[in-house]
């Protein structure tokens, strides 16, 4: 509850100068030479300059919460995603093997190594594609193109994965083919075949955009700062834009105060140069001799 206190009776406190403007220093404002610290007001252009930059590189650079945890969980599918592809699909096979082999047949360790191989082949293939595509890329960005033998291996590449992928269909598609066979009552076919071709595309989708996309995804923090410089940038001009139009308003205002005094001033000299010429009439309608002229400038200077 203190601290509450506190917080609000700091908000509500608020300091001002002779002419009605806030004038709460800020914690990073120089100080003037009594030594209290300078309001925005008060400083110079090359004080104003000097409180931008500190503000802008005293900024925190960093990655917001939930875009730290989810590059974090990428990291982790980018490792686990692909060995557990690799599993799911090698056990699919060696299921539709071994209910073709008589009971205790040891066949199918065989089979099971057999799919192991194929899809590892796949694994390390679609990685594989994927980076040389990252350095092809790089490399025609900054040389503006690239040989072509580097280029014909990049399409063998893909090609290669395109015929693993065809394997790997084939063979998510004869397992759960396998699987609406054994029973007795599936229901609708049609949709039970559609569902196992969106299952199957689903798969491949997956194996191919953790490869080719979202092993893209840079987290490093180079690019961090250099899109914090950026900011920063727009930042501070932002900042020196807003200083400009305030200075603008402050001197907008403290122009319309002053005529306002000056309007004042001239109403109230006027007043007192009519009261001082009734004061003449009256005396001379009475025979009194005035001790001396009224005139503007005698009022406003014995007023003063």
């Amino acid at each position: 509850m203190g601290f509450f206190k506190q917080l609000f009776s700091n908000a509500s406190e608020e300091k001002r100068d002779d002419l009605g403007r806030s004038a709460e220093p800020h914690e990073d404002s120089p100080a003037a030479a009594d030594g209290r610290p300078l309001t925005t007001s008060d400083m110079t252009q090359a004080q104003l300059r000097a409180r931008r930059i500190h503000r802008v590189e005293s900024a925190k650079v960093a990655r917001p919460l939930h875009e730290g945890i989810m590059l974090f969980a990428l990291k982790v599918w980018l490792v686990l995603g692909p060995p557990a592809f690799v599993a799911l699909t090698t056990s699919e096979v060696a299921y539709i093997f071994a209910q073709l082999l008589p009971p205790g047949d040891a066949g199918d360790k065989i089979i099971l190594l057999g799919a192991l191989f194929v899809d590892l082949a796949m694994m390390f293939t679609t990685f594989g594609v994927a980076i040389k595509r990252r350095d092809l890329a790089e490399k025609r960005e900054v040389n503006g193109s690239v040989s072509k033998r580097e280029e014909a291996e990049v399409w063998f590449g893909t090609g290669l994965w395109l015929l693993f992928a065809a394997i790997n269909i084939i063979g998510q598609s004869a397992f759960l083919l396998r699987i609406v066979q054994n029973n007795a009552h599936p229901g609708n076919l049609t949709l039970i075949y559609l569902f196992i071709a969106a299952r199957v595309t689903g798969f491949i989708l997956g194996d191919a955009c953790t490869a080719f996309f979202l092993a893209k995804v840079d987290s490093s923090p180079l690019k961090l700062i250099a899109r914090s410089e950026r900011e920063k940038g727009v930042i501070y001009a932002d900042i020196a834009d807003a200083e400009g139009k305030r200075q603008i308003a402050e001197a907008e205002a403290e122009a319309r105060i002053l005529l306002i005094q000056l309007d004042a001033e001239q109403k109230k000299e006027d007043a007192e140069f009519l009261a001082a010429l009734k004061r003449r009439a009256f005396a001379a309608a009475l025979g009194e001799t005035p001790s001396s002229e009224p005139t503007r400038s005698r009022v406003y200077r014995g007023n003063t």
